[in-house]
């Protein structure tokens, strides 16, 4: 209470602020929002005897937003306890206890439905997979094997003779009153049709007369056995599940239909904080007490309606104490939470300390060993990154820098002296054998440098004509070393032009040899990242983008095929059809449900003071409108998958799905 006094804002939009500060995850603090203006009124003290203006003064400073359960009683007590009340006054405070109580009655409906909904899924996890059975079955083992001691011994049956094989054959006979398997599961006490007939038993009709069938029956009979011993308390198991995540969803649904009536109930409520009576500045007492009853009718409460404190009396006590109380040993009798976190994590913590003992001891012993592979694994990601990373990143700078100038097979130089080479051979040639003048050379030098060593070949096939008369006192030999300087020359001029080729791709060629470093960086990098941050999405994760495509789901189907309860026409007059447009409690509570886990992932995961996060909080609050039908309702849905579900990466869950 010192919270709500201290440092209270004494204007009444700071007030509004402050309680959204606090309560942004609560569900009644956003939906009775409009309504927090009409509920947080100035008490009228003047005029009032100082017994009784301190009296409203203290009740001014204990019933402020966010009216808490405690401070409601409070309030109440010190009214009845009042022998005088201010009408006026007295009118103002209930308009605030009313407002109070309808929000926690919505908060209380939504925990335990929402709650109900939780342990219901995670039973339905447990049913539909045998490991998770089996892994609850061998958590809960110990509570069962004490419960059935406990039972034994109660009943003076538990002796060191009870262990013996004819002794637990005999207990665990179907003859035995004790049942012990029915009280290792105790929904069989209800529910006698969970067990089936061993598969292991004999039957007369196959007994056999030869060796041969006799072992075949024995071999079916052993197998059948270990299969019965090994599934059937898995069966047992996985029928609890069933029976708990039934009545779980049976609870879901109660507390969601009572849910939607609440909900329903806003508009009753504006209207009973907004009309005022004749000549006063209060809400219509009359509108109060009509409410008042309307929510005890909604909750099941039966008011005696002997004065109007006391009904609210009995009212606050129903709800904000015996329904809490009712509900949690309920819950508790009939075993319906999930397993505590030490249950479910009995088994590990006893494997803990052995398996690190071991571990540390296998390690201690290998320390040499795991210190020579870790100066291996230091020295080959050194030289990895030095020569394959580093290395070649340098040479992808020093070929960007240097702009491919030199040669990589032939360098120029090397090419022009041998074209050199080959004139000076070809025109010393043709001057000795056919006495070319100045202008003839120079004619044949450009021929030359044109690859045309017409004269030259000419002056070869005269020689060939009489080959070892002209090797020995002819050109022979001088023509054909001219033909083999002119093969080194075109051999040149075919290299450079493979040069130039090279050079223009010489940047691919580096980047192409870095690249399988880079590669293995990235995915190493990757693999490391997911290791460390848990593969986390830009909004909220992969988990919480299921958890809200489920949700979105959820609401879609709610909204096309809505779900019937044996209440839902309870209210209704007989013979009248509620309109296709209209939705029942029971579907608006369990919309409720489901856009409240909408809130709070738009709440904690989207960015704050976003156009995301404000565009997706309205859409949420357009399918928590009671006054949209269906059909609005779904064209809303509409949108925010239009809007936000590629951003969202809603599609991409859907594709995950199909694969």
């Amino acid at each position: 209470m010192g919270r709500q006094m201290g440092c209270w804002p004494s204007n009444l939009e700071g007030r509004i602020a402050c309680i959204l500060t606090t309560m942004s995850l609560l569900y009644s603090a956003h939906y009775t929002e409009p309504l927090l203006s009409l509920a947080n009124t100035e008490l009228p003290l003047a005029g009032l005897d100082p017994r009784t203006e301190q009296l409203y003064r203290q009740i001014d400073l204990i019933l402020k937003p966010p009216f808490t359960a405690h401070a409601i009683q409070d309030v109440l007590t010190r009214l009845q306890n009042d022998v005088q009340p201010s009408d006026v006054v007295l009118q103002v405070v209930l308009a605030k206890i009313v407002f109070g109580l309808y929000a926690n009655a919505l908060d209380l409906y939504l925990d335990q439905a929402s709650a109900a909904q939780d342990d219901a899924e995670w039973w339905a996890e447990v049913e539909q997979s045998n490991q998770l059975a089996a892994s609850y079955l061998l958590q809960t083992f110990p509570k069962r094997i004490l419960n059935l001691l406990r039972v034994l011994r109660s009943r003076d049956a538990l002796h060191l003779s009870t262990f013996r094989p004819s002794s637990l054959r005999d207990l665990f006979s179907s003859r035995n009153r004790l049942q012990p398997v029915s009280i290792l599961f105790p929904h069989l006490k209800n529910n006698p049709s969970s067990t089936f007939r061993p598969a292991f038993y004999a039957d007369p009709r196959n007994s056999a007369s030869t060796i041969l069938p006799i072992l075949h029956n024995a071999v079916r009979r052993l197998v059948n056995g270990f299969r019965f011993a090994l599934y059937f308390p898995l069966r047992l198991v996985r029928d609890e599940c069933r029976l708990r995540r039934e009545e779980n969803e049976r609870i879901r649904d109660d507390g969601a239909e009572v849910l939607g009536k609440l909900v329903e109930m806003r508009p009753a409520l504006m209207r009973a904080l907004t009309v005022k009576h004749e000549g006063e500045g209060a809400p219509n007492p009359d509108f109060l007490v009509e409410f008042v009853i309307a929510l005890g009718s909604a909750t099941s409460v039966e008011l005696s309606g002997q004065t109007v404190l006391s009904n609210f009396m009995e009212l606050s006590r129903t709800i904000l104490v015996t329904r809490k109380e009712h509900h949690a040993s309920y819950l508790d009798d009939q075993d319906l939470r999930r397993p505590s976190r030490l249950t479910r994590l009995w088994p590990r913590l006893l494997l803990l300390p052995p398996l690190t003992l071991y571990c540390v001891k296998t390690l201690y012993a290998s320390r040499a060993t795991l210190a020579d592979l870790a100066v291996g694994t230091f020295e080959t990601i050194h030289n990895f990154i030095t020569d394959w990373l580093l290395e070649p990143l340098r040479e992808v700078f020093r070929t960007i820098r240097a702009g491919g100038e030199e040669g990589v097979i032939v360098r120029r130089e090397a090419v022009s002296a041998d074209l050199n080479s080959l004139e000076r051979m070809a025109l010393a040639l043709a001057q000795d054998k056919l006495g070319y003048t100045q202008a003839q050379l120079a004619a044949l030098s450009n021929q030359i440098r044109m690859g045309d060593l017409t004269p030259i070949l000419e002056i070869y096939e005269d020689d060939i004509k009489q080959p070892f008369k002209s090797a020995v006192a002819g050109t022979l030999l001088r023509s054909l070393f001219v033909q083999v300087q002119k093969a080194k020359v075109d051999i040149d001029q075919a290299l450079t032009g493979i040069d130039k080729l090279l050079k223009s791709q010489e940047l691919t060629f580096a980047f192409v040899g870095v690249a399988p470093a880079l590669a293995v960086v990235y995915v190493v990098g990757g693999f490391l990242k997911h290791l460390v941050f848990g593969g986390r999405h830009k909004y909220g994760g992969k988990h919480r983008e299921m958890s809200v495509w489920l949700a979105m789901r959820r609401i879609e189907r709610l909204l096309l095929f809505q779900p019937k309860t044996a209440h839902r026409h309870a209210d209704q007059p007989h013979g009248v059809e509620s309109s296709p447009n209209a939705i029942p409690p029971l579907t608006t509570g369990l919309l409720v449900l489901s856009l409240t886990h909408l809130r709070q992932y738009a709440l904690m995961s989207l960015p704050a003071r976003s156009r995301l996060r404000e565009g997706f909080l309205e859409d949420v609050q357009d399918l928590e409108d009671p006054g949209l039908g269906r059909w609005e309702k779904l064209r809303v849905l509409e949108r925010m998958w239009s809007s936000w579900g590629r951003e969202l990466g809603w599609y991409e869950v859907a594709g995950r799905l199909r694969m």
